[in-house]
């Protein structure tokens, strides 16, 4: 059985030393719980990044909040709320891709796929280091 909350773990803080050092911005934690796994500073405009990963085949990885279990009161899983938090980090991690999507562009989807073979919809937010809310097309804005 995969160790889903450990691979998670892991997403962050590689998720966290590419922003930091990798992009030099500055990366800062919650002290307690939030919607958001970390808060990036991007040329002083902040971020809130929830973080999420998928080594599944498919590419599809869960963006919600929730469990199928007990404790939610009923509510099963459901979409983050709106601007509980500004950006979905998502790490293929087989192929080792990230894909910054901002929460404006997920709607109320409680999963996307990101790693196809083929180019998807989601594909424009690849690397999107720079947390642009407007999708590349290419190697240009549009």
């Amino acid at each position: 059985m995969k160790d889903t909350i450990s691979q998670g773990e892991k997403s962050e803080q590689i998720f966290a030393t590419e922003c930091f050092v990798g992009r030099g911005y500055m990366v800062s934690l919650p002290n307690g719980t939030a919607d958001y796994d970390l808060i990036v500073d991007v040329n002083g405009s902040l971020k809130k990044v929830q973080v999420k990963s998928t080594s599944r085949d498919n590419g599809n990885v869960m963006i919600c909040k929730g469990s199928n279990g007990q404790g939610n009161k009923g509510r099963g899983k459901y979409p983050y709320p709106k601007g509980s938090i500004d950006f979905f980090a998502l790490h293929d991690v087989k192929k080792d891709k990230w894909y910054i999507v901002p929460r404006s562009a997920t709607g109320d989807a409680k999963q996307l796929r990101i790693a196809q073979k083929r180019e998807g919809k989601h594909s424009v937010w690849e690397n999107n280091w720079e947390f642009s809310e407007i999708p590349k097309m290419g190697n240009t804005l549009f």
